[in-house]
């Protein structure tokens, strides 16, 4: 059942959607760069956990990095929206 829908639904996206080859997810490439980082990070090599490399055992390049994905994805929230409320 949930298979069929889901093969509704992206039978529909891939009608009147955007191209998913074509156009990625924002702030793709720094996600990328951020996870290549962590990953080849000595952090990772000698305790092999990513959410504590990730946030504290990072280098500075790394951090960069992760700052730089922050405000991109800081950017794609609508504030004006979060701030007010809608009438019901």
């Amino acid at each position: 059942m949930v298979e069929s829908i889901y093969k509704v639904f992206e039978y529909i996206d891939s009608k009147i959607g955007p191209d998913k080859k074509l156009h990625k997810k924002a702030c793709f490439e720094g996600r990328e760069m951020l996870m290549e980082c962590v990953l080849q990070s000595d952090c990772m090599k000698n305790s092999n956990n990513f959410k504590y490399c990730i946030q504290e055992g990072i280098n500075k390049e790394c951090k960069a990095l992760r700052y730089d994905y922050f405000l991109c994805r800081r950017g794609q929230v609508f504030w004006e929206k979060s701030i007010t409320k809608d009438p019901v």
